[in-house]
């Protein structure tokens, strides 16, 4: 038994999607330079928001939309951590853009089918998860589902939330002297 499960935090039914007020399943992938990353590395540190990338050009673009509000949301105390699928050798278009965030790679698309984020023929589908510092979703976004991927300021509003919840989580209200 974890701990989030033991403070009352249950993790999904097997065969479910992640969904909001349960504790998001752990898993470690390789990043695109070679680190080992794992999910619960990240427990208890800061608010995170999980992307499941597809091949689709609105998607790309939203990443840069993104990227370019990443100092934002670090400022809410939040990593973004970017699942991709290759579906082929060599770089791909999430890679080639050059990302300030970590970038994950889903070699077989496993992680994809666990988390809801393919469609119904198997195919990368985007999906976006907003989980608090403990792991606990608070927003989920499925492309599957023809839910629209949320934009940087609902993403930040989540946040607000979230450390809304947990006073003593939030950042400083004060900069660093």
């Amino acid at each position: 038994m974890s701990q989030a499960e033991i403070a009352g935090g249950t993790l999904n039914p097997p065969n479910e999607f992640p969904s909001r007020g349960h504790l998001f399943r752990d898993f470690a992938l390789k990043s695109t330079r070679g680190h080992d990353v794992q999910l619960s590395d990240y427990r208890g540190r800061v608010s995170l928001i999980v992307i499941f990338t597809d091949e689709k050009s609105g998607t790309a673009t939203w990443l840069l939309d993104l990227a370019s509000q990443y100092e934002q949301l670090k400022k809410q105390q939040a990593e973004i951590l970017v699942v991709d699928w290759p579906i082929q050798r060599g770089p791909t278009p999430v890679e080639r853009m050059q990302l300030p965030f970590p970038v994950l790679v889903d070699e077989k698309g496993e992680l994809h089918s666990e988390m809801g984020a393919t469609d119904n023929l198997g195919n990368a589908s985007a999906a976006v998860y907003i989980l608090d510092r403990f792991l606990e979703v608070f927003a989920s976004y499925r492309s599957r589902n023809q839910q629209v991927l949320p934009t940087g300021e609902e993403i930040l509003s989540w946040l607000d939330f979230i450390n809304s919840q947990c006073p003593e989580c939030e950042p400083p209200e004060w900069p660093p002297l």
